[in-house]
């Protein structure tokens, strides 16, 4: 297959949005980067629970550099985190007993601890919060933002 390169000559671009591995939501969460945030250019790392990786992780090196390399290489001005309801890496809905207000709440409390991590880490970037709950009998996504 072959295909145009839309990012020719450009090495920077404008966020890192750090998400669950989970392929349940990747492409419904690269659409709200670009159509909700208005975010076009973005590295887009992975890691199992997203918020779970950098508060918890042993290996720091690691979960920070999927962040660095965008933030110092590619001069990302913005890092978005996006957790998701129903995440294994927390031990999915079920640790909540069908409790979606209980589960959504959890993920808010982390995705504010990581935040307070990236902050102290990047002090100049803007840091933007995201839970992807899921609706209507799990046939929607919607994508709130966490202040």
């Amino acid at each position: 297959m072959k295909t145009s390169f839309k990012f020719k000559n450009m090495h920077a671009c404008e966020a890192v949005v750090l998400a669950c591995i989970d392929f349940r939501f990747w492409k419904e969460t690269v659409e709200f980067v670009e159509k909700e945030l208005v975010i076009k250019s973005f590295d887009f790392p992975s890691l199992p629970g997203a918020a779970k990786a950098i508060n918890e992780s042993q290996d720091e090196t690691f979960v920070f550099g999927c962040i660095d390399v965008p933030v110092n290489l590619h001069h990302a001005k913005k890092i978005v985190i996006v957790n998701h309801q129903d995440c294994g890496a927390y031990g999915g809905s079920a640790k909540w007993s069908g409790d979606g207000e209980a589960e959504q709440k959890f993920h808010t409390e982390e995705l504010q601890k990581a935040k307070e991590k990236l902050s102290a880490k990047y002090p100049d970037k803007e840091i933007i919060l995201v839970y992807a709950k899921l609706e209507n009998d799990q046939n929607d996504i919607n994508f709130v933002r966490i202040v």
